[in-house]
């Protein structure tokens, strides 16, 4: 896709969600005073989510507003970039799916830094574990994530408007589309010897490979397992009656028994979601250890398809290029937010089920914070999933190089019939 229809369609949306951000309050408001002054407008929620839990309410204290402005620009950066690299104005099913993991990237990033800004922190730059542990603790349900996901369909409504009068000549003129295929056609055709070795072969068992390798520090991060739960069917209690409903069993394990987790795996788990844990606490029953394994299995499945998917178009990238390695980290990161995010959402019903959780009111919607928790957590470690599928990509494009060097081509030195 163009420049310049690229900017067109990430300019609408994050114009669009910042409308929805900075003045969705305020016409509340407004509207509340003219029906009647006391009366308030309830909360809007769409599909089961809120639109107006990432709203501005204040922009008084500096946290009340900056999250917003970072998710907006954010947003836009990566959702241009998307935009950017689609193959042409045609909407595909594989370019929405990598704008919704933009848009939860966003999402991520905004929610990681509101320890940063919190008033009662020790440090005013805390550092990456503290980051992690204190963002997990907020229990904060995932407005932004829930923000995002129902935001996402302005800029694929919009796109989806292109390509659907693209024949139009005035748009066509306007968003350059004739020379956007123009171009694109006569990139393809430049391709030279160096760009076409720099390409990898697409045999299983290398698409296998780099699926492996991507889906590494998922596994560990796994293995290794949060150090805290979300649900109550825990034993030895020291608040509340055993099984009891009100017992307050969501954060650290000290607070039932004398357990630390070892120092390695409390410092590298994956404690920005609990769910995402292969391996039972020493406090946890057997019916909670279950759900939870099925949550994380859930999430282990859905990111090797993604993997998949892209180990199998990565032969089809130019792979000396630096914008298409950056292409690659990116595209593993929006992997790994996508499969949390479908991990959250079976977790805030397999969990509600087989192992509710503890407390009650809005930090205890099941959820909203299951869904946090998940766009948290890929936004902090989606990046290891990117870096691992890359170096495996590295590493096949050497060995494909190292093959092409000792078995070179010798058809272009055949004569050929006729001459």
């Amino acid at each position: 896709m163009n420049r310049r229809l690229s900017m067109l369609l990430a300019a609408y949306g994050a114009w669009c969600q910042a409308i929805v951000l900075f003045f969705l309050d305020p016409l509340k408001q407004q509207v509340s005073d003219a029906v009647r002054p006391e009366a308030t407008v309830g909360e809007i929620r769409l599909l089961g989510l809120s639109l107006e839990g990432f709203a501005v309410l204040d922009l008084h204290p500096v946290r009340g507003w900056l999250p917003q402005v970072v998710f907006l620009l954010v947003s836009g950066l990566l959702t241009y970039r998307v935009f950017r690299g689609s193959t042409g104005i045609r909407p595909r099913f594989g370019a929405v799916l990598a704008l919704g993991g933009a848009t939860l990237l966003a999402a991520g990033v905004a929610m990681l830094i509101g320890p940063a800004l919190d008033p009662d922190a020790s440090t005013s730059v805390p550092t990456y574990g503290e980051w992690l542990v204190r963002a997990q603790i907020g229990e904060v349900p995932g407005a932004a994530a829930q923000f995002a996901l129902l935001t996402l369909w302005l800029q694929v409504a919009l796109w989806l408007l292109v390509w659907r009068y693209r024949d139009w000549r005035p748009l066509r003129a306007f968003l350059g589309i004739e020379e956007d295929t123009d171009g694109r056609a006569a990139q393809h055709d430049s391709l030279d010897g160096h760009e076409k070795r720099g390409r990898l072969s697409s045999s299983v068992r290398e698409r296998r490979q780099l699926l492996c390798a991507g889906l590494i520090p998922a596994v560990l991060l796994a293995v290794a397992g949060g150090p805290v739960l979300r649900h109550n069917r825990v034993r030895h209690l020291s608040q509340g009656a055993p099984g009891s409903p009100d017992a307050s069993v969501t954060f650290d394990p000290d607070l039932w028994d004398n357990y630390r987790p070892p120092a390695t795996v409390e410092e590298w788990s994956g404690v920005l979601y609990p769910a995402l844990r292969l391996r039972p606490l020493r406090t946890e029953l057997l019916g909670g250890w279950i759900a939870t394994l099925a949550v994380c299995a859930v999430f282990l499945l859905v990111l090797a398809v993604a993997l998949r998917t892209l180990a199998r178009r990565a032969a089809e990238v130019r792979l000396w290029r630096p914008a298409a390695l950056v292409d690659l980290v990116m595209k593993g990161w929006y992997a790994t937010v996508l499969a949390a995010v479908v991990a959250a959402f079976v977790d805030g019903r397999l969990m509600r089920w087989f192992a509710p959780r503890g407390g009650s009111g809005a930090a205890a919607e099941h959820l909203g914070v299951a869904l946090g928790d998940a766009v948290r957590f890929g936004a902090a470690w989606g990046w290891a999933t990117g870096l691992a599928f890359l170096g495996g990509v590295l590493l096949m494009m050497r060995r494909a190089e190292a093959s092409a060097a000792s078995h070179p081509d010798e058809r272009e030195e055949q004569p050929v019939d006729g001459e």
